[in-house]
């Protein structure tokens, strides 16, 4: 079993925003901005955020993707006329 080796980010101070308060996270992280996260607190106060949804139509893994170039390249399935047995009026 491999030991868990997180990786440290740096030390960080919340600060209040608005009604709420933040703790940053470096760009560096690898994290994408919209990722959605869970917040659990365990009874010594730790905080543990766990990746909820990850889609990567919301997640920004497809943010740099020309959906229109490709769709220009490939052609858009699913717009054809059908033409055989599953032809239905």
């Amino acid at each position: 079993m491999a030991a868990n080796n997180p990786r440290v980010l740096g030390e960080f101070t919340t600060r209040k925003t608005g009604n709420s308060l933040s703790l940053t996270v470096p760009v560096g992280s690898g994290i994408s901005e919209g990722q959605r996260y869970l917040l659990m607190m365990e009874e010594d106060g730790t905080l543990i955020y766990k990746v909820q949804d990850d889609n990567p139509w919301l997640n920004g893994d497809y943010s740099d993707i020309d959906f229109r170039a490709e769709m220009d390249d490939v052609g858009n399935y699913g717009v054809e006329r059908p033409v055989g047995k599953e032809r239905q009026d």
